[in-house]
This record gives structure tokens, sequence and C-alpha cells, in this order.
């Protein structure tokens, strides 16, 4: 069970939602719907595609976090799945974007592990992460509808 949710319907086709979402080599159109983001590089496995290492830094909850991921699962148009370390919580992330018409249904899922020794931290770091992942969505779904 994960513990973000967050669906919504993109004015914009299958293929450029998908373009948008996985591209972390193009730093301007990036941080043109996540600003939140400071810097991003991929580390390996370019172009993008399973087995990728994608590492960021960013800002959450006042204050930088350091961040990176491995992509898991890269299905062309449908499906990007990635496994890291936000702070020092591990999470998986898997965004599935399903084509309606000249629009994309997009469902992303977050989990977030917190360990034993962190746990009274994870509500705060879901609710953080909740509204991080829900205002970057809102500003994609700006970006493509201007």
């Amino acid at each position: 069970m994960s513990d973000i949710e967050i669906k919504l319907t993109l004015s914009a086709n299958v293929s450029e939602v998908y373009s948008l979402v996985t591209d972390y080599e193009a730093d301007e159109q990036l941080r043109g719907w996540q600003s939140d983001v400071k810097t991003v590089g991929v580390t390996a496995g370019k172009p993008m595609r399973t087995g990728s290492m994608v590492a960021l830094t960013k800002s959450f909850l006042g204050s930088d976090v350091f961040m990176n991921f491995d992509v898991i699962d890269m299905q062309r148009n449908k499906r990007f799945e990635v496994k890291g370390v936000h702070g020092r919580f591990p999470f998986t992330r898997a965004i599935e974007m399903t084509p309606n018409g000249r629009e994309t249904i997009v469902t992303d899922r977050i989990t977030v592990n917190s360990g034993t020794f962190w746990f009274w931290w994870k509500p705060f770091v879901v609710r953080g992460l909740r509204a991080q992942t829900e205002s970057q969505w809102q500003a994609l779904k700006n970006l493509l509808e201007k």
C-alpha cells in the first residue's frame, strides 16, 4: 500500500507527458514544473532507461535534501518506477500514464520507508512530500495548459 497516491488528468498526449516526467537531463525543462530542484544529474545510464541512476538536491521542508534513485522500470508512454533515498528515507515511486483521447490520466504512487529509528518522522515527511508532489503536478498541469 502506498503512503501517497495522486491521480490527475493532464491536457496533453501521453508521449508529451511521458517525455516531461522522465527527462532528468533537461535541467530547465525539469525546473519548469519542479521548482524545488536545485541540482540534478543522471550519474549513470544516459539516455534515461531502466538501470539509470539520478542524483539531485532539492528544497524540502525548509532545507536542502539530497535525493538519489535508480530507475527500476521504464515502459515508454506507460510507466516510470524508481527506488531510492530521499534524505534519510528510502522510497519507491511508480508513475503510470494512461492515454485518454487527447488527455493523459496520471497515477503517482509513493511509498516511504522510515525504518525503526525514524518512524516518528514519517507522518511529517509524508505530509510534506504529498504537498510538494501535488504542487509539482499542478505546475506541470499549468505548464501544459498554457
